[in-house]
């Protein structure tokens, strides 16, 4: 069984982000002793405490229902204030802009300009959707942002953003950590909206904080696509538009005019941010971490919270009698056997996926075998507890038939009226278990295409990890016989002197006339020309090539709309290929028209098949490759 906070009336699981407000928790809702459902939990820093939030928060409740309704800002928004305030909504799965941008940086992946509009034509539509209701934020920063792992964005901390705005002068290190998004004018709450949503979008693609108090023109003119490891200027649009946000002339004095010059920079340039790209973008980021939740919530939905409800309190506040330990322990096996026979099958798809992974490389991490075998454990342990429900399912069947035998053979009205009831609850009970077993099967079903993808991820990076292996290995030996070569020219060019004993006697020759001597300045370039060095050769690079292309699947919303099936559709892309052959990014150059899943399909596809990395001078290095062209034939 886990271990949880109690906060109130929910129950805390796990931390997933800190902020200069405080931070962010998955929790639980129990109904009873059993799990209700998950959400997501704000809880407030000791600073922001003292500044007054705990005496202050339910001022953010007027907030609420003017945003209400709007997905953007988070579903079931539910403020509680008290001595340890916080705020719920419901649950997402997903991290904070703050942790995408750290976790980019760290593992070196670019953030396309297409990725950094899909979040900021999120945020804006947020901030919109604000000054529409005569709301405004003030505090708008990466860390308001949260960011789901299906790709789309919502700003969570809208409902307390301008309480907490009022508090920052009592909260001086959130302020301080705050600092680059809080430059915008004091007296007017729409540009320092927009302001703040600059800096962002200046952050998403030079990975740099705006600097603080810097002649922005300047910051503007000298900005490189850094996150986009490009090291070109920003696109003139782009600097325009941050020009725009960030600088006091031409501002945009109306929300209107603002929503009208986004959707210009959205819709009419190159660019095509979609929540799909953003989706694959997450899962390469937070692959790790998303597998970990879905374990752990997993287990939190079969865990029993009996000890957490007033009956387990009192249970706790004394010794436990014998009676109470079995009826607890039936209690729990109770709860525990449904559950289980959901996770039987899944975790087992678990245990062997990971089986395969880990223990197909290489080197095996002692870490990994551990959780291994603790898995093969659990696995052993679930495959019991199913037995003894087939088992208890099985008697179920046999008591079912024994009742009917009764009901035909009794002649009493009044056993005939109970025995039918008792038929009528086994029935109840066999159709809950049919159920289960239905949605057992569909989890099943969809974490067996999870494995698959991810089996098929794991098998391409290890060929291309073997690939690069036996290059390094054939780089070496070529260097090493070169310079054995070299070595072996050396010494046959050096003249043999033979020992002083067998030297010949020399001879007397006659003598022969003096050469001319050269003039000194022929003698001067001929020492100039053997100075001079060697001509260097320029590198030679390689583009990123693609080895076992993958074939697209006909995207099923065109066939149902019956739209361009009578004619063969094509979608040209190129894609940015990491040292180890991985595919980091898809950029398409031309897709096919309209929202009928083409381009959707051709980049799956993409990101499905396996590359071999550019090379400069032999070396593998990160790089795009030529363009390639996924053809859609036409359905007859």
């Amino acid at each position: 069984m886990g271990t949880y906070t109690r906060l109130g009336s929910y129950l805390l699981a796990s931390e997933l982000a800190s902020d200069p407000f405080g931070a962010i928790h998955r929790a639980v809702v129990i109904a009873g002793s059993s799990f209700d459902r998950h959400v997501l939990v704000r809880t407030f820093s000791e600073e922001l405490i003292q500044a007054g939030m705990n005496t202050r928060l339910a001022e953010a409740g007027r907030v609420v229902p003017l945003l209400e309704g709007a997905k953007i800002f988070g579903q079931g928004y539910r403020i509680e204030s008290g001595k340890v305030p916080h705020v719920v909504w419901d649950h997402v799965p997903g991290r904070s802009l703050a942790q995408l941008i750290d976790e980019a940086k760290q593992e070196q992946i670019p953030f396309s300009v297409d990725h950094a509009f899909t979040v900021i034509q999120g945020v804006a539509q947020g901030i919109v959707e604000m000054h529409t209701n005569g709301v405004s934020h003030g505090v708008l920063s990466p860390h308001s942002v949260w960011v789901s792992f299906d790709g789309t964005t919502q700003l969570v901390d809208a409902p307390f953003a301008s309480l907490a705005k009022s508090m920052l002068a009592k909260a001086p290190s959130a302020r301080h950590e705050l600092a680059s998004f809080l430059q915008g004018p004091e007296d007017n709450a729409l540009q320092q909206d927009l302001f703040a949503l600059g800096a962002m979008l200046y952050e998403l693609l030079t990975f740099e904080c705006l600097p603080v108090g810097a002649d922005l023109q300047t910051v503007l003119d000298q900005a490189t696509l850094k996150a986009a490891q490009e090291d070109g200027p920003l696109p003139a649009e782009i600097r325009a538009f941050l020009g725009r946000l960030l600088l006091s002339r031409q501002s945009f004095t109306t929300i209107e005019a603002f929503s009208a010059d986004l959707e210009h920079v959205l819709y009419e340039g190159e660019y095509s941010p979609t929540t799909f790209n953003m989706a694959f973008f997450m899962h390469t980021l937070f692959r790790e971490e998303n597998d970990r939740d879905a374990t752990a919530m997993e287990a939190e939905r079969g865990d029993n919270y009996l000890v957490y409800t007033a009956a387990g309190e009192t249970l706790r506040s004394r010794p436990p009698q014998l009676g109470q330990m079995v009826g607890l322990a039936e209690v729990q096996t109770s709860k525990k056997n449904s559950a289980l026979l959901i996770g039987g099958g899944l975790v087992a798809v678990v245990v062997l996926g990971l089986g395969y992974f880990f223990l197909g490389r290489h080197r095996t991490d002692p870490a990994i075998v551990k959780q291994l075998e603790e898995l093969q454990s659990l696995k052993a342990k679930i495959e019991q507890q199913k037995a003894d429900l087939d088992a208890k399912a099985k008697a179920e069947s046999e008591n079912t038939a024994q009742l009917q035998k009764r009901l035909t053979e009794t002649k009493s009205a009044d056993e005939k009226t109970k025995i039918q009831k008792q038929i009528e609850e086994a029935q109840q009970r066999r159709l809950d278990l049919e159920r289960q077993q239905k949605e057992a099967e569909q989890r099943l079903a969809e974490q067996r295409q999870n494995e698959q993808r991810l089996a098929e991820q794991k098998q391409a990076e290890q060929k291309q990890a073997e690939q690069k292996q036996a290059e390094q290995k054939q780089a070496e030996q070529k260097q090493a016989e070169q310079k054995q070569a070299e070595q072996k020219q050396a010494s046959e060019s050096k003249p043999a002197v033979p020992p002083p004993a067998l030297r010949p006697t020399p001879v007397p020759e006659a003598p022969k006339p003096q050469s001319v001597p050269e003039p000194p300045n022929a003698v001067a370039s001929t020492a100039s020309a053997a100075s001079q060095p060697a001509p260097v050769a320029a590198p030679v690079y390689e583009p990123a090539r693609i080895v076992n292309q993958f074939v697209p699947i006909y995207p099923q919303r065109a066939i149902q709309l019956r739209w361009g099936i009578n004619q063969d559709q094509k979608v040209r892309l190129k894609v940015f290929v990491g040292e180890q052959g991985q595919a980091l990014k898809v950029s398409v150059i031309e897709g096919v028209v309209g929202t009928y899943g083409f381009d959707e399909a051709a980049i799956e596809a993409a990101n499905k098949s396996t590359f071999s990395p550019a090379t400069r001078d032999g070396k593998p290095v990160r790089g795009w490759t030529p363009e390639i062209v996924y053809k859609f034939l036409k359905r007859n």
